[in-house]
């Protein structure tokens, strides 16, 4: 079989090598980029934590008083960590500022806001409310949904809230619940935030979710808060963590420990809102953060139909190709597997391998779709 494929490669012409070089360099680089990027993020120690510091838990409400009712106790309930609850209500028409009110009256621990009429950006001006009236210097939003988390979830992160950080980024994801959008929202923020911490592991940090994530609230009134971020309707405190995030103040924690899951609806139109806020998100970012999210988005849109095109025009190469592409998914399926592992999202592996080879071609398509559907969010619009 070798010395076949030898006499073949010896009568290959120029379109050809052209051809089988492009293969080989994609093969490579996406073998790169999962040794270097992924693998990292695989490997990724966690450092031992130290004393604990006190946290601002920020809570932006609008509607939301079903799920205050169920999941504000449990945070409520942690007594291992020195925090408070800063909720500003965004105008909500139920009863969520009365619930709050009567709730601030019963624990000391509460801090309540609002916004007394309907007013554009003001997801943004809640959270601005919020850091201003927090009493502590490490911020946190969390999501009126919040429904899972360990016991120790608040513990493990304040305490490594040091001198020495600046952020510290947490994971977070959409709770299970059988439907088909939601499992398709649940592995594309799971893809989403493992990209942010290859890239921050890499020297090129960002981050794609506010929830979860602490940080200093002072960096963000250096940055000038939303200043010339007030019209972006897709991304709330993002925006701002994103222009003044540095790899060397920034700690990435990958533990089932920290993570915290929502109960939320993932419907075709939130999956929709996710893809739309990644594209809007890179908009805002660095140059060469963009540059190198766009290199790795081509990378991935190119692999399977270089791939096929190099056996459909070189089949003598058939064995070779399909070797390294078995061995390339094993290790691929090797690495994702020990992450969703470390975060407790065991029931992904499947659907992420499968999804994986899907989602760039799906998200290829809103790229030329997504302006229009932008149009129709100049509101805050989730509620």
């Amino acid at each position: 079989m070798l010395k076949s494929i030898q006499e073949a490669m010896a009568h290959l012409q120029t379109m050809e090598w052209a051809l089988l070089s492009l293969f080989i360099l994609i093969f490579l680089l996406r073998t790169i980029y999962l040794i270097l990027f992924t693998g990292k993020v695989a490997f990724l120690k966690i450092q031992p934590g130290g004393q604990q510091s006190p946290l601002s838990l920020i809570l932006p409400v609008r509607n939301e008083e079903e799920n205050l009712r169920k999941n504000l106790s449990r945070v409520l309930a942690i007594d291992n960590t020195e925090f408070e609850v800063m909720a500003v209500d965004d105008f909500s028409q139920d009863n969520s500022l009365p619930f709050l009110t009567a709730l601030k009256e019963q624990d000391s621990r509460i801090g309540v806001s609002a916004l007394s009429q309907e007013t554009r950006y003001s997801e943004k001006m809640a959270r601005n409310i919020a850091l201003k009236a927090s009493r502590y210097n490490w911020v946190m939003v969390i999501p009126p949904s919040a429904t899972g988390f360990s016991p120790s979830w608040l513990a493990d992160i304040a305490a490594r809230l040091d001198d020495n950080s600046e952020v510290v980024v947490n994971y977070s994801n959409a709770k299970a619940n059988g439907t088909f959008f939601n499992l398709l929202f649940r592995v594309e923020s799971f893809f989403q935030q493992i990209k942010s911490y290859e890239f921050t592991l890499n020297g090129l940090p960002f981050v794609v979710s506010e929830e979860n994530v602490a940080f200093q609230k002072q960096k963000y009134f250096e940055a000038g808060g939303y200043h010339g971020k007030i019209t972006e309707p897709f991304a709330n405190l993002e925006l701002v963590i994103n222009s003044f995030i540095r790899k060397s103040a920034t700690r990435l924690l990958l533990s089932n420990k920290t993570i915290v899951q929502k109960d939320e609806n993932s419907s075709k139109n939130r999956f929709k809102e996710l893809l739309v806020k990644e594209l809007r998100l890179k908009k805002n970012l660095s140059f060469i953060k963009r540059f190198w999210l766009t290199f790795l988005n081509w990378l991935n849109l190119l692999l399977l139909p270089v791939s096929a095109c190099t056996l459909f025009f070189l089949p003598f190469l058939l064995p070779v190709i399909i070797t390294s592409l078995v061995v390339y998914t094993l290790g691929y399926a090797l690495i994702i597997k020990k992450i969703l592992s470390r975060l407790d999202e065991r029931k992904l592996f499947l659907p992420s391998l499968l999804f994986a080879l899907l989602l760039p071609y799906l998200k290829l398509f809103f790229r030329t779709s997504y302006s229009d559907y932008g149009r129709e969010k100049r509101w805050k619009g989730k509620k």
